[in-house]
């Protein structure tokens, strides 16, 4: 039990427990992505890599119409919220709790050296639960500008007091946010676990390697819901004998 993490600065990079269900979670998905893009490689590291090279020559329209059918199969044949979680079980049953909710859909990112469009700095809490924390798991190893940003918890606040006090100015902010970020490296076989109310975001990727990355969010059944509607973005994937019983005991008193 000594690799528990502590999120003291609202994120860790964290070595799987079991990094066998990743491989497997990585086969699944790169055969996903061979049979929709077509992809020439049959190895899962090299052909997610190289994932650009095969689709250099697509329209935007055509490369976008193929990742929504592929996030779609992913969500419906990988069962990632499961295999994510006994990837990193202990750590998160150590900092939520026995009773868990996961996020019912898949987020995929691909993105391609140059892509012009990389996640821009922003936090999801308050929109989400601050309750909440993001499983950040890499397909490939990510490092430099093919990675994410992060800043901690208490940079994040210094970044917002910056922005209070020059309210109109969004580049200054996003420009010194920046400054205070750092970038680590996960490789396949990690995951980037934050909470929900620390600043990240991508740069272009600069390598000359294809970013692939899944991200999905866990939370306590019993924490707050945040703004959105808790039952319709997650759904129950771990709970306890008592919360079983205590939601058993409730059901028969209003059915009184």
């Amino acid at each position: 039990m000594s690799n528990l993490i502590s999120l003291e600065k609202g994120f860790a990079v964290v070595d799987a427990d079991e990094r066998s269900y990743l491989e497997n979670l990585r086969k699944e998905i790169f055969g996903l992505t061979r049979d929709i893009f077509k992809l020439p490689d049959s190895e899962p590291e090299a052909g997610l890599n190289n994932f650009h090279q095969t689709t250099q020559g697509m329209s935007l329209g055509e490369l976008n119409k193929l990742r929504i059918e592929l996030i779609q199969r992913i969500t419906a044949e990988c069962n990632v919220r499961e295999v994510v979680f006994k990837a990193f079980e202990k750590n998160l049953r150590h900092l939520l709790g026995p009773d868990i909710l996961a996020q019912k859909g898949t987020n995929l990112v691909l993105q391609p050296p140059g892509d012009p469009n990389p996640s821009e700095l922003h936090r999801d809490a308050p929109a989400n639960s601050p309750y909440e924390l993001v499983v950040w798991v890499p397909m490939v190893n990510c490092y430099g500008t093919k990675a994410m940003y992060i800043l901690d918890v208490d940079n994040t606040e210094k970044a917002f007091a910056h922005l209070d006090a020059n309210p109109s100015d969004w580049d200054g902010f996003e420009k010194f946010a920046k400054s205070l970020s750092v970038t680590p490296p996960v490789t396949f076989g990690q995951a980037l676990i934050f909470y929900t109310g620390c600043l990240h975001g991508s740069e272009i990727n600069g390598e000359n390697e294809t970013r692939v990355s899944l991200n999905i969010r866990y939370k306590n059944l019993f924490s707050p819901s945040g703004l959105k509607n808790q039952l319709q973005f997650f759904s129950p994937l771990r709970i306890s004998d008592v919360a079983r019983l205590g939601s058993l005991l409730e059901a028969r008193e209003l059915q009184r």
